[in-house]
């Protein structure tokens, strides 16, 4: 390894670290929503616990959601070669994003009955994702993308997640408890692209 390569790994290497840790802290803040008033008897207690059945969905669909997104990232940033300037600072408003998701989530919990909380969710999830396609296309333009990856697989699980998030935000006007419905169909897109995008690289069998 040349010492102009070990510089680009050690780069990369804080980048991904700082990303890392953006996504660990947010998916931790989501937890301390999560409580219950001190000084209970025993009735006030169990009353207590019942009503966080709101705020535990709640939690639940957001640290899902932020696994899945930290998971996408760990994998566009695996068929990155290398990562230049312009991907590393669109990565940087990206993970204010990620940083700044616990309050949509938040609110989701708290106020999953009306539209703009599922509306600020659902959008501040698609601008992570929109942000992913950026870096995509940088990185394809500029030549570090992995040689060899069909556009379908490397945009196509960002922008099956925007279109998901998106429907879901009219949704909301009609039906706020039942817009995030739209979410779980993100779970058979994403594995019909995983399995266009393993069918690629095994490629056409020999005759």
């Amino acid at each position: 390894m040349t010492v102009e390569e070990d510089d680009d790994w050690g780069q990369d290497g804080r980048v991904l670290a700082l990303s890392d840790g953006v996504f660990a802290i947010a998916a931790t803040l989501l937890a301390l929503d999560i409580r219950v008033p001190e000084g209970l008897d025993t009735r006030g207690l169990h009353d207590a616990l019942r009503g966080l059945a709101p705020g535990l969905t709640g939690y639940a669909i957001a640290f899902l959601v932020i696994g899945v997104l930290w998971l996408g990232h760990r994998e566009l940033f695996g068929d990155i070669r290398r990562v230049e300037p312009a991907v590393a600072w669109v990565n940087v408003v990206l993970l204010g994003f990620v940083a700044l998701l616990p309050f949509p989530s938040s609110l989701l919990a708290d106020y999953g009955d009306e539209p703009v909380a599922v509306i600020g969710y659902a959008a501040s999830v698609s601008m992570i994702c929109a942000l992913q396609l950026v870096i995509v296309a940088l990185a394809r333009r500029t030549g570090t993308f992995r040689a060899g990856k069909q556009a379908l697989p490397a945009y196509g699980p960002s922008a099956v997640t925007i279109v998901g998030f998106v429907v879901s935000m009219p949704l909301a006007l009609l039906s706020p408890r039942w817009a995030p419905a739209c979410w779980l169909l993100l779970i058979p897109a994403h594995a019909i692209i995983n399995r266009i995008e393993k069918r690629g690289d095994r490629g056409p069998r020999a005759s």
